[in-house]
């Protein structure tokens, strides 16, 4: 009898805890989809705070790609409005790119990679580079663990705060696979892993990479999950138009739309409310601010338009009208992280900072046509950085520099460097041709230095044979220099450089100089049976934001030679915009002129750069210079100085700045013109 009645008691318990479990989640379950899209998927985020707004909850919630990332935050306990904030604070195209931080690297270190367009580093072979994607997406690895530090162990993704899942494409076997378990940061970096830009995640036997490639917009997972009601965002591009095929990238653009079209039409069909944000204008690389900005208003509006589909769901859902969901688990608004036991998630993130690279460079101007820039290193032994690199030049200047080092000790680095060079130019005195010069030199520098991230000390000795394969002058020409036909020289050198710039170009804080002292000799010790000519060059310039968008940058340089140098190696030269050593070693930057002119033996330029910026990218510049020469000190300000200036405007590209200005000087009596794209060098 008491067994039957315990019986009957334990009954009436569980149908007790089943009305109760009836009455809280006695209606139907909602999921919410995310399409992939690339940067167009930041619409999500305020799609979403659209729909927190409208009070419907969100039992699961499912995405492929940018949807995944902004899916997997918002499941793990991030609101729309925390994830909002996050996007806007980074930096897209730094973050999307495997570069070291600026101000994380040695200053050697940027000299030598920072010409490039793309630097491809890489651990034991060169083959690493090419081995899935040219992009290993270290920094956005490292982002997704620190983001998701709480869940950086194997789990189950039905246990996050809401249920997630996301997408990947198996191509070994070109299957798709959902993934509802595993550690979130690699589940949300596998789903994202566009082929050929991303390196894919191998797990087990598969090699995964984007989903969007098998479903794009995976409205079947999330029924398979038991979504009652589909709300989907969608930030797929519309189908383009013949008259829109006008180049390679919108041909590429068009082949992954196709690729990505896959269920798409099945999965809007079984969608309850589709919102679908108007993307025109804008691609999967879009990451400008600007570009992220009007994205995530689209995503909102698109939101807003369908409010009343929204709110009609809650009577279907089993809600009533006034109803206000729990507000999702907040994050606090800085995780905190032990970063002394913090280690990323080691599948997505490598510590590990190669010296090895690959570097491909390019640029174009109207004074110099295309050029094209090759090269790379190789470190044989990671514990003494046993190094050996080449660096090419293509283009109507050619060079090529062989060079290897080694660190005898820590951190000081010996370097042997050979460089060949073959030059075909004209030389202007006062504006007036004064030669036609082709030559080609064989330089030698054995050096011994050190290197901290902003500051780098050397010295050594550089052995070096100019020799003239053709040579047209005029009178001029030897009032400056001897007509030998082959001028060699061994020399020695002391030199420092400092550099804390944001930015190689374009810089808007920071101050970098550099000072060289140099001894020129013919035999080591005397230089044409006199002692050795002395030689002091530096310059000096300073970034200084006035206002959000215009920086000041004062700067200074200058090359000083004894006065009884006659010698065409060790003659100043100057000439362009923020281009020493472009032309010729020592050659000093001066706006106004564009080639290569002249100067006498002793030369002290300063001057000052405004730049505006309109937006992000475009900006507008003039710089005002002026120039003390002079053979001798004694008559350094009584020689006809030189005054320059130019105004112009440029676009920032990740391949370079765009440019163009308009220059005059005293010198050349007239306005010239200077277009370039990309990189000096």
């Amino acid at each position: 009898m008491r067994l039957r009645l315990l019986y009957i008691a334990l009954c009436m318990i569980c149908l007790s805890a089943a009305k109760a479990n009836t009455e809280v989640h006695g209606r139907k379950r909602v999921a919410v989809v995310l399409s992939g899209g690339g940067a167009k998927g930041v619409a999500h985020i305020r799609a979403l705070k659209v729909i927190e707004e409208a009070g419907i909850p969100v039992d699961i919630i499912v995405g492929t790609s940018m949807g995944s990332i902004v899916g997997g935050l918002y499941a793990s306990g991030y609101t729309a409005d925390q994830i909002d904030s996050l996007v806007l604070v980074q930096n897209w195209q730094n973050l999307l790119t495997d570069k070291t931080d600026r101000d994380k690297i040695r200053l050697d270190e940027k000299q030598n990679t920072e010409k490039y367009i793309l630097s491809m580093r890489f651990d034991k072979s060169p083959f690493e580079v090419i081995e899935g994607g040219l992009l290993k997406g270290n920094k956005i690895g490292f982002l997704l663990s620190e983001l998701t530090a709480d869940h950086l162990k194997p789990m189950d993704y039905n246990k996050l705060p809401i249920p997630f899942a996301c997408v990947a494409t198996d191509i070994v076997t070109g299957t798709e696979v959902d993934m509802h378990s595993g550690i979130l940061a690699e589940s949300i970096r596998t789903s994202m892993a566009i082929p050929g830009v991303f390196s894919p995640i191998k797990r087990d036997s598969m090699v995964l990479v984007d989903g969007g490639l098998v479903n794009n917009y995976p409205v079947d997972v999330a029924r398979k999950m038991g979504a009652d009601i589909v709300i989907g965002v969608d930030v797929s591009s519309p189908s383009r138009e013949y008259a829109q095929f006008k180049s390679a990238s919108t041909v590429l653009m068009q082949v992954l739309d196709i690729a990505c079209a896959n269920k798409m039409t099945e999965n809007r069909a079984n969608t309850d409310v589709l919102i679908r944000v108007d993307v025109n204008g804008y691609s999967s690389a879009n990451f400008q601010k600007a570009a992220i900005d009007t994205l995530l208003m689209r995503g909102e509006k698109a939101a807003r338009e369908q409010w009343d589909e929204l709110i009609a769901l809650k009577p279907v859902i089993g809600l009533p009208n006034d109803y206000v969901p729990e507000t999702v688990r907040r994050k606090p608004k800085h995780l905190v992280i032990d970063y002394k036991t913090f280690e990323p998630v080691p599948s997505i993130y490598s510590a590990k900072n190669n010296a090895s690279f690959l570097g491909i460079g390019a640029r174009f101007d109207n004074e110099e046509l295309a050029t094209l820039l090759l090269g790379g290193t190789y470190e044989f032994n990671h514990k003494n950085h046993f190094q050996a690199g080449v660096e090419a030049r293509l283009g109507k200047r050619l060079y090529t520099k062989v060079r290897t080092s080694i660190n005898p000790w820590k951190r000081w680095k010996l370097q042997l460097l050979y460089t060949f060079t073959y030059n075909d130019m004209r030389l202007y005195n006062e504006g007036t041709k004064i030669a036609d010069v082709s030559f080609h030199r064989h330089n030698v520098n054995l050096s011994l230095s050190r290197s901290w991230r902003q500051l780098s000390l050397s010295f050594g000795t550089v052995f070096n044979s100019e020799h003239y394969d053709e040579r047209l002058t005029t009178r001029q020409w030897t009032d400056f220099v001897q007509e030998n036909m082959t001028e060699r020289s061994l020399s020695y050198f002391f030199a420092m450089q400092f550099d804390n710039q944001d930015s190689r170009v374009l810089p808007k804080r920071g101050m970098k100089w550099s000072i060289q002292y140099k001894y020129y000799t013919d035999n080591g010790i005397k230089f044409g049976g006199k002692g050795g000519i002395s030689s002091v060059e530096g310059y000096w310039n300073i970034a200084l934001p006035i206002t959000r968008t215009t920086i000041l940058q004062p700067f200074v340089s200058g090359r000083f030679v004894e006065n009884r140098n006659t010698h065409f190696c060790m003659a100043n030269f100057v000439g362009g915009i923020d281009t020493y050593d472009h032309y010729i070693p020592q050659q000093l930057p001066f706006a106004g002129i564009n080639y290569v002119q002249m100067a006498p033996n002793q030369v002290l330029i300063g001057g000052l750069t405004i730049r505006q910026y309109i937006t992000e990218n475009i900006y507008t510049f003039a710089i005002g210079n002026y120039g003390f020469t002079g053979n001798a000190f004694q008559n350094f300000f009584n020689t006809k100085n030189m005054v320059g200036a130019a105004i112009g405007g440029g676009y920032k590209t990740p391949v370079g700045p765009i440019e163009l200005n308009l220059n005059w000087s005293n010198i050349t009596q007239k306005l010239g013109a200077f277009f370039n794209i990309g990189y000096m060098f």
